[in-house]
C-alpha cells in the first residue's frame, strides 16, 4: 500500500523526526517517494521513481536545515496503477488563482477517463485523473475555501470520488492541509495533535528517540496526518468518510457521515 504523511502547523516546523520514521517504510512502498512544501506562497516538490529509504536526495532533505515550512505533504508508493515514472510518482501539483495545490493518493480508483477540462493528468495513475477533477470543479465553481460551506462542498466532491474505489488523500493550497479517509475505512488514516509540554518521543519503526523539548518552541502547535502511527505518542484515528480542515496549526473542521 502507499502511504501519506501530511503536517499542519502555526508555525514552520523541520520535518526530519516523522519523515525519518516515515523513509523506513519505504521497503513496503518501493516505487517512488515524494516531498511537497511552502518555503513561501509558492509550493517545492522533490519526487522519484525509487525507494526513499535508498535515495540519496531523501536522506540528504531529511536532516537538510533550510527546510522549514507549515504545511508539508509526503507519500511513498506502491504500484497500484500506472508504471513506475517520475510522471507517475506524488505528490502532484497544479496551480490556480494564484496558488499552489498539491495532492497525495492512497488506494485504487476504477477511473480511467480523464474527463474534459483545463487540468489533465501527465501520468497515467488514477491518483493524477482524480486530482485533475478535483482542480477542475475547484476552478469551475470558482471555491475559495474561505468557509464551512466551501469545506462541505469538498467533502462532497471527495465523497463522489470514493465511490470509485478506495480513497484516501492529502490536498493542500498552501493555506489549508485536507485530509479524506476512506468511507469503507481503507488502510486507515490517523492524527497526532502535537503541543507543548515537549517531550522524549520514540519512533515505532527504528530504534530511535529524540527530546522534542530541544526541537520545538514551546508556542509551536500543530497536526500530523499519517496512514499510520509513527511515533509512540497518542494517534487518533479518523471516523470513515471523514474530511478533516486545518490551518495554521489548527484543526477548524471536520464532517463526516455520523457527524450530519
Amino acid at each position: 500500500m502507499c502511504e501519506l504523511l501530511g503536517f499542519c502547523f502555526n508555525r514552520e516546523v523541520k520535518p526530519s523526526f516523522s519523515l525519518k520514521g516515515f523513509r523506513m517504510r519505504s521497503e513496503d512502498n518501493p516505487h517512488g517517494w515524494g516531498l511537497a512544501f511552502y518555503p513561501d506562497e509558492s509550493v517545492q516538490v522533490y519526487k522519484e521513481p525509487c525507494p526513499s529509504k535508498e535515495s540519496p536526495l531523501s536522506q540528504f532533505l531529511e536532516n537538510y536545515e533550510p527546510i522549514g515550512s507549515r504545511i508539508i505533504i509526503s507519500h511513498i508508493r506502491r504500484i497500484s496503477s500506472g508504471d513506475k515514472s517520475h510522471s507517475n510518482t506524488h505528490p502532484f501539483q497544479r496551480e490556480w488563482d494564484g496558488r499552489d495545490y498539491v495532492f497525495a493518493h492512497n488506494g485504487t480508483l476504477n477511473i480511467d477517463n480523464p474527463g474534459v477540462g483545463r487540468y489533465k493528468p501527465v501520468g497515467t495513475t488514477d491518483s493524477e485523473i482524480a486530482f485533475c477533477h478535483i482542480m477542475n470543479r475547484i476552478s469551475e465553481e470558482g471555491v475559495k475555501f474561505r468557509d464551512d460551506e466551501d469545506y462541505l462542498w469538498l467533502w462532497s466532491v471527495l465523497n463522489d470520488i470514493n465511490g470509485y474505489g478506495d480513497f484516501n488523500c492529502l490536498l493542500s493550497d498552501g493555506k489549508h492541509l485536507f485530509s479524506y479517509h476512506d468511507m469503507e475505512g481503507y488502510k486507515g488514516l490517523h492524527q497526532l495533535h502535537r503541543k507543548a509540554p515537549y517531550g522524549p518521543v520514540e519512533l515505532l519503526d527504528d530504534d530511535y528517540q529524540i527530546d522534542l523539548a530541544h526541537e520545538k518552541k514551546p508556542d509551536q502547535e500543530g497536526y500530523i496526518i499519517a496512514s499510520k502511527p509513527l511515533t509512540s505518542e497518542k494517534w487518533e484515528a479518523f471516523l470513515r468518510g471523514e474530511l478533516r480542515v486545518y490551518r495554521d496549526g489548527k484543526l477548524i473542521f471536520r464532517v463526516s457521515e455520523e457527524s450530519i
